[in-house]
């Protein structure tokens, strides 16, 4: 419920006028039909004033401004409701621990934040907003002045009420079943549709898109499948109550007919007066059931939202002028449920690196280069050992603070969905001198050149529209536009990767160039693009098993040295 309370609280002011607009239509909407009542006994008994008539008007015209006046609220709530939920989803990823958000499939995750905020803006805005602002008010007005003309027919609309609660009920749990596997193949279609998307190639050159379409297909099967039973059995709780009401209705004329003491405006209020009191409770139903649906699919969203967050994003020591010193010590590093020696990605690794070292980390996959490279950076969290920035333990900084003067760039090529100036600087206000600085350092001014749109180019869901090399090398011009620059740490893990030798050669140069300050660390599989690297460390299977530079390395390391021959003979075949 607190998420419900933070929306809540942001929309309050709407929220307070907009229940209060809906008391006075309740009110109305049952005085009205009473009121009516003295004007139709007026006119049988002949006696009627003309004031009387023109009150019953500005009684129906304050009415109908109440209705359009609730529209600028009313629909103020219901779109502002449903996307403050999207935002505390985005907001939720920004502090999300980041283990959790590697556990989490794109695909699913986006549809259980869609369904969520629109069940959220369900709950909140078609049922409770609904039950206090109009249903029970409307309810309790009707009994009111029906009861004051006769007590019996109050009783008969009671006896209803409880006969529309057992058939809610029974309905309810049917409901209830269906919604939860409308929701689990709305889930599963996602995923295949995203995952398809996403990696077109992968499923295109090994021919799976056919089992792909084919498990998609069948999500959609049992979908729609799920959705007509659920919509054939909404139906058929209306026709129930439609007879209800109906037989109701019946059974009230028949009272007047045989009874003396009702006149005929009281009769017909009487009819009218029974619409406002039972449909509500048709309205109430419907919005009940869908309310218990609803909550099935925000249950999931407020589990994502009760993910675990990463505390360290706001909490901590800070620094105020990053040196960029790193000493590790004693570092032991497995993720959760791998606590024997063969699950340790790292294995008592202990190093230093001075202010503004340039320092290579290189070994076969797998050996803890990345993983180490990811502790640093403070996205994964450590217990055993010790990290220490500038002689501070990293697990006590503030990493907000820190990620002023620290840069992390990894081998996905991080580049978002977007144009080529949002991926350089997000947004802020940047010469375009300095831009085009930037693409032509990292050798992206052929590509630029060849853009109808130059900057403004969109370049799809993470970068699909440039080639490997072309979005690492955006993702380090990014970096050239930062402004910390002069002191601090740079983490380039495998950013280069997916570059020719000759680009790599050039593009590391104007890193190392424009960072020349700075305390620079690169994962690198290509031994020569560090050969004048200050330090190089040698990984294997989670251990230090050498440092030194690329001389001494070459000279004193066996298996350095069989890391250099096997890349230049990969290099040779390429």
């Amino acid at each position: 419920m607190r998420y419900m309370k933070a929306v809540l609280k942001k929309n309050k002011v709407m929220v307070l006028a907009y229940l209060l607009v809906g008391l006075g239509n309740a009110f109305l909407e049952n005085f009205k039909a009473d009121f009516y009542r003295r004007i139709v006994d007026g006119l049988a008994e002949r006696n009627l004033a003309l004031t009387g008539i023109l009150l019953y008007g500005a009684i129906l015209s304050v009415n109908y401004l109440l209705n359009y006046a609730e529209e600028y609220p009313a629909k103020k709530l219901q779109h502002g409701i449903y996307l403050d939920f999207k935002l505390l989803a985005l907001e939720k990823i920004s502090r999300i621990d980041y283990q959790e958000y590697q556990k989490n499939g794109t695909g699913k995750l986006v549809q259980r934040i869609e369904n969520g905020a629109e069940a959220g803006k369900n709950v909140l805005y078609d049922f409770w907003f609904c039950v206090f602002r109009q249903l029970l008010p409307t309810i309790g007005f009707a009994l009111y002045f029906i009861w004051n003309i006769s007590p019996a027919v109050t009783g008969m609309i009671l006896s209803g009420y409880l006969f529309i609660f057992l058939v809610t009920n029974i309905l309810l749990k049917v409901l209830y079943r269906l919604k939860e596997r409308i929701l689990n193949e709305e889930e599963r279609l996602n995923h295949f549709l995203v995952r398809g998307f996403m990696e077109m190639l992968v499923f295109r050159m090994e021919r799976q898109f056919p089992g792909e379409i084919k498990k998609a297909k069948a999500a959609k099967e049992e979908i729609v499948s799920s959705k007509v039973k659920m919509n054939l059995i909404h139906e058929a709780f209306f026709t129930v109550f439609a007879l209800l009401v109906a037989a109701l209705d019946i059974g009230i004329l028949i009272y007047v007919w045989s009874s003396q003491d009702i006149s005929v405006g009281s009769a017909v209020a009487l009819l009218m007066l029974i619409e406002n009191a039972y449909t509500p409770i048709a309205i109430f139903n419907v919005l009940y059931v869908q309310y218990k649906l609803d909550k099935s699919a925000y249950r999931r969203y407020a589990e994502f939202l009760q993910t675990k967050e990463d505390t360290r994003l706001e909490q901590g020591s800070s620094i105020a002028n990053l040196q960029g010193e790193i000493c590790v010590r004693n570092l032991t590093f497995s993720y959760k449920g791998n606590v024997n020696e063969e699950g340790k990605l790292l294995k008592n690794v202990s190093f230093a690196i001075g202010k503004g070292e340039k320092v290579a980390f290189v070994g076969e996959s797998g050996s803890g280069k990345s993983t180490l490279a990811k502790l640093l950076a403070g996205l994964l969290k450590y217990e055993d050992g010790s990290i220490q920035i500038d002689g501070k333990e990293l697990k006590e900084l503030k990493l907000n603070n820190l990620y002023g003067s620290f840069n992390y760039l990894s081998q996905d090529a991080p580049v978002f969905d977007g144009t080529l100036r949002e991926n350089l600087v997000f947004g802020k206000n940047v010469p375009e001198e300095k831009l085009n600085e930037a693409m032509e350092k990292m050798q992206l001014s052929s590509l630029l050149g060849n853009l109808k749109n130059g900057l403004d180019t969109e370049i799809g869901e993470r970068g699909t529209a440039l080639s490997g090399g072309e979005k690492q090398r955006l993702a380090m011009a990014r970096l050239l536009l930062k402004e910390n620059h002069v002191s601090g740490i740079t983490i380039l893990d495998e950013a280069t990767s997916a570059m020719d030798n000759l680009t790599e050669k050039q593009v590391m140069a104007e890193i190392l160039c424009h960072f020349k300050n700075q305390t620079v660390i690169a994962i690198a599989h290509r031994l020569n693009s560090v050969a004048d690297f200050d330090k190089i460390l040698v990984f294997y299977q989670g251990k230090i098993i050498g440092q030194g530079t690329f001389v001494e390395l070459m000279k004193n390391n066996v298996y350095f040295q069989k890391l250099y021959l096997t890349g230049q003979q990969s290099e040779q075949r390429e």
